[in-house]
């Protein structure tokens, strides 16, 4: 009989995952393309899986110490934890630091396990680069689409950084999200490297009956249209100007619409005091964060779906509103950046109503005041986007089967 395939999977500690993972507890929440693949490695009779996640930022200071613990479905988990040092903090020293004792951690744990396969999510990439250049085992380099500093980083002709992401990968994944993969990979990673840019999959299935009762006793059919915000509250998914559009419109119309932004992050306190400012609260709702299978009943209320992500508008959020068949307003794209240039050709304009970025505020306004009457509107909208999802969109299952074929045939 074949030996299991010792996958190592190295990830940072998404704020999604802490909460559970706190407790010992497996309870994700955001990021499905990660957990989704962790927990099929997991479950996978031909897969042998260590799971290091690494703690990366001051708020998952409570992973002050080294953990190691058995946890269902991913098996052995360790964690790797934050530890600060504030006079090196005062040197600028203090990440390099950290940073250093990881990969050494990480190193350690590679020679306890002895993995065939190393996985590696973007925020480990140093890691990831000395594991590839050092030829200890497979390795691939998993990225959740691009960040701007990483398109600054292919456009540069040289550097640490550049000559880390030009390392030797067996394979680098990265999700086509809008940000321009298609077109920045070419020069953030070396050309002798092979790629595959992937569309995230989508939860085909009803939602949760008695979440859906719970939302739609506050939020009753017979009241306005229900505009629903998806996302981390941070800058650059234009929370700030998704809830100042929609004050602009309840300024002309009080009546007009309600709108919900389902999602954590560190503008959560400051939107609750613009929202309070603005006497609000009974319009304006901030749902916090959920977990993924509750995100399906809010779209089954919602009348409206809005995007403003800055980044790039394929995002899994924005794939599950598509094949929930919503009335959806995104960012159209930016050209000098390539952003959401594959969103144009792949999602066509009579499926999704796209704003100009110029002025996102008073162009999400106008579009919602031109539909927060015409219901006939947003429901003819809502039935192209169903229509057209159900022929462009796969299945989670299918999608992770395909990752997870590709690690277990390097």
């Amino acid at each position: 009989m074949k030996p299991p395939v010792r996958v190592m999977v190295v990830s940072r500690l998404f704020a999604g995952f802490a909460d559970g993972l706190a407790e010992r507890a497996w309870q994700p929440k955001g990021v499905p393309a990660a957990y989704k693949l962790f927990e099929a490695l997991g479950k996978n009779e031909n897969v042998d899986l260590l799971t290091v996640f690494v703690a990366k930022e001051p708020a998952e200071c409570r992973f002050s110490r080294f953990l190691s613990f058995d946890l269902s479905p991913l098996g052995r988990v360790v964690i790797l934890p934050w530890v600060q040092s504030p006079w090196l903090a005062r040197l600028k020293l203090d990440g390099k630091l950290r940073e250093m004792g990881h990969l050494l951690r990480c190193l350690w744990l590679y020679l306890k396990f002895r993995p065939d396969v190393a996985y590696f999510t973007n925020a480990t990439f140093p890691t990831a680069a000395v594991f590839a250049r050092l030829g200890l085992c497979k390795v691939v380099l998993r990225l959740l689409g691009l960040h701007p500093d990483q398109v600054k980083i292919s456009e540069r002709p040289g550097g640490i950084q550049k000559w880390l992401y030009h390392s030797p990968f067996d394979r680098v994944i990265c999700t086509l999200d809008g940000s321009g993969p298609e077109h920045h990979l070419n020069g953030l990673i070396a050309p002798a490297v092979p790629r595959s840019i992937w569309l995230n999959g989508v939860d085909f299935r009803a939602p949760d009956e008695e979440a859906q009762a719970i939302i739609e006793e506050k939020y009753p059919l017979s009241g306005p249209p229900i505009v629903l915000f998806v996302g981390r509250l941070e800058w650059n998914k234009g929370c700030r100007e998704f809830i100042e559009a929609i004050f602009k419109v309840l300024d002309k119309n009080p009546l007009a619409l309600r709108a919900v932004l389902v999602g954590g992050g560190g503008l959560k306190d400051e939107l609750a005091e613009k929202i309070k400012a603005a006497s609000a609260q009974d319009k304006v709702y901030l749902a916090g964060a959920v977990p993924y299978s509750d995100i399906s009943a809010w779209l089954a209320r919602a009348d409206i779906y809005v995007s403003l992500n800055m980044f790039g508008n394929l995002s899994n959020a924005n794939l599950e509103a598509l094949a929930a068949g919503k009335c959806m307003i995104i960012l159209g794209s930016d050209p000098a950046m390539h952003t959401d240039e594959e969103t144009d050709r792949l999602i066509p304009a009579e499926a999704v109503l796209r704003i100009g970025r110029d002025s996102p505020v008073e162009n999400l306004a106008l579009a919602l005041m031109s539909l927060s009457d015409d219901r006939e509107r947003i429901k003819a909208q809502a039935g192209r986007a169903k229509k057209f999802s159900s022929r462009f969109l796969k299945s989670w299952d299918e999608r992770i089967s395909q990752e997870v074929e590709l690690i277990l045939g390097l």
